[in-house]
């Protein structure tokens, strides 16, 4: 999986089972990397970085802090991510922070998430999934 280095915007390969264990840092300026279970928050700049060098599918959560069912589906996203490692990448777009990118997907209800196959938009889907509802639909767009 990636990581994108919010100190100095490093793109880092990172092993997902070794960042479950311990902090994973930045190769080029040994800063830690940012992870919430095997989920990184990302800016528009890391978004495109991760979509672009990402050899696996990507799922993005487009999110926001005043929303009620964004902070129910939070955890869940993260759990599940912890389920996929090194098969699927987990990000966060935080849409008050990233109005343009989340505009440029057509985000209008969020929670939204969206999985991205070959750097290529594959599906979304709008609302809070629970736990199953969200590892079927990630298997079944991972499996098609």
């Amino acid at each position: 999986m990636l990581g994108v280095c919010k100190s100095c915007g490093a793109v880092n390969r990172m092993d997902a089972n070794t960042a479950l264990q311990k902090k994973p840092v930045c190769g080029k300026c040994q800063k830690e990397i940012e992870l919430h279970d095997l989920t990184q928050e990302v800016t528009s700049e890391a978004f495109n970085k991760v979509l672009r060098n990402s050899k696996i599918p990507i799922v993005v959560d487009f999110w926001a802090s005043w929303c009620g069912p964004c902070k129910v589906y939070g955890p869940t996203f993260q759990e599940v991510s912890k389920e996929y490692p090194n098969k699927v990448q987990f990000l966060k777009v935080n849409t008050e922070q990233e109005q343009q990118l989340s505009a440029s997907f057509g985000i209008r209800g969020i929670p939204a998430t969206i999985i991205f196959v070959n750097g290529k938009k594959k599906d979304s889907i709008s609302g809070a999934l629970n736990h199953d509802q969200l590892k079927q639909w990630i298997n079944a767009k991972t499996n098609e």
